[in-house]
């Protein structure tokens, strides 16, 4: 069996060594008044969600245990991070946390509580985007599931 958390973990990796180098090729004015390549726009950020969507899809249909979906959820929404994501990272890092979605029906009740409150704690209510809130929100519910 594949070893799904550490292939989310090296998809990370990846991505933050594609990103730097892209930081480190960007010239100053790369994006302004539509000139040059914005970093956004870095096939990067795409190749990074293919490589999740992949592992997670491949997961999900594979016989997963609770602990290893528990495994994945966490690499998901808990993404290494020494030394700290650049700032150009955070926004894909948070779209890439709605894959857990289609795992968190495979974690055991008592770890998805234990995940939804380190989740909770990681955003303030005001900073959670619609995907935050909906994994969270799953995180929760299956967590109340216990018995």
């Amino acid at each position: 069996m594949k070893d799904y958390p550490d292939e989310v973990r090296r998809a990370f990796r990846s991505y933050r060594t594609a990103l730097e180098e892209a930081e480190r090729k960007r010239k100053p004015t790369d994006g302004l008044l539509g000139f040059g390549r914005a970093l956004k726009d870095d096939p990067c950020h795409e190749v990074l969600d293919r490589e999740i969507l992949t592992i997670v899809d491949e997961a999900a249909i594979s016989e997963l245990s609770a602990e290893i979906a528990a495994s994945i959820v966490e690499a998901l929404l808990f993404p290494e991070s020494a030394p700290p994501w650049p700032l150009s990272a955070q926004w894909m890092l948070r779209a890439e946390e709605r894959h857990a979605l289609k795992l968190i029906p495979f974690v055991a009740e008592g770890d998805a509580a234990d995940l939804a409150g380190r989740y909770a704690s990681k955003y303030r209510p005001w900073d959670r985007l619609p995907a935050q809130k909906a994994v969270l929100q799953e995180l929760k519910k299956r967590g109340r599931n216990s018995g």
